[in-house]
């Protein structure tokens, strides 16, 4: 049978592991919200008809700046 303290001790363990795993989970999300905000920043300093590349170990990113509706035909 266990007793009161080991019981203590598993309980402090799996708040601990669940505290951790919600910081964990909102720094990767600070992270993304701090990488599109980077990127935004980026675009809106280039003129129309730039283009912007932007590769890293998760994504690729192409974005093409400005109106292109003269560029293959109108819609």
């Amino acid at each position: 049978m266990m007793t009161v303290p080991a019981v203590v001790t598993a309980v402090a363990g799996a708040l601990a592991r669940l505290a951790y795993r919600v910081v964990k989970e909102r720094a990767e999300i600070r992270r993304a919200e701090v990488a599109q905000q980077g990127l935004s920043e980026r675009v809106r300093s280039l003129p129309p008809g730039s283009r912007l590349s932007e590769r890293s170990a998760d994504r690729e990113v192409e974005i093409l700046i400005g109106d292109f509706a003269g560029h293959g035909g109108e819609r």
